[in-house]
């Protein structure tokens, strides 16, 4: 009877497991974002623009960076850098994210509906990223449907 109660519950306990297995099966999908983001129409143009307003701060970052470099107090070094280049680069970001965000939010959006379409559980901007998966998930790699997405709009 022992023996009984004991089977029926390792049966049970291995029933779980096995459904706790398949339900950790994902659908994930992988995506290059260099190759979409340098394949987005009028990327070229993006590009431009941004290193444009890098050229714009970049001398006046890098003469601050000098003048920080020669003081010997490395909390007053810091200081000065908090106060007069960490704003400079922030501008700077501010500046290229407002160029980029609507390209970066198109692509994110083509991603998303591919996801959704496709029923994947997430999608990683890496192929590289995956070192193992459960052998009943399914990886695919939607590099090329979001680069042919982004072109279409």
């Amino acid at each position: 009877m022992k023996l009984t109660k004991t089977l029926t519950t390792l049966a049970v306990v291995g029933a779980v497991s096995a459904t706790a297995a398949v339900a950790s099966a994902a659908n994930i999908g992988v995506v290059q974002m260099s190759q979409v983001v340098n394949s987005y129409p009028g990327y070229g143009a993006l590009e431009m623009q941004m290193k444009q307003v890098d050229a714009q701060y970049r001398p006046q970052i890098e003469k601050k960076m000098q003048e920080i470099d020669k003081i010997k107090d490395q909390a007053q070094a810091e200081a000065e850098f908090n106060k007069s280049v960490a704003p400079l680069l922030q501008k700077e970001n501010d500046e290229v994210n407002k160029i980029a965000q609507p390209m970066m939010q198109n692509i994110h959006n083509t991603i998303e509906a591919i996801r959704v379409e496709k029923k994947m559980d997430v999608v990683l901007d890496d192929p590289y990223t995956i070192r193992a998966a459960d052998g009943n998930s399914r990886i695919e790699n939607i590099t090329d449907e979001v680069i042919k997405r982004v072109r279409a709009k």
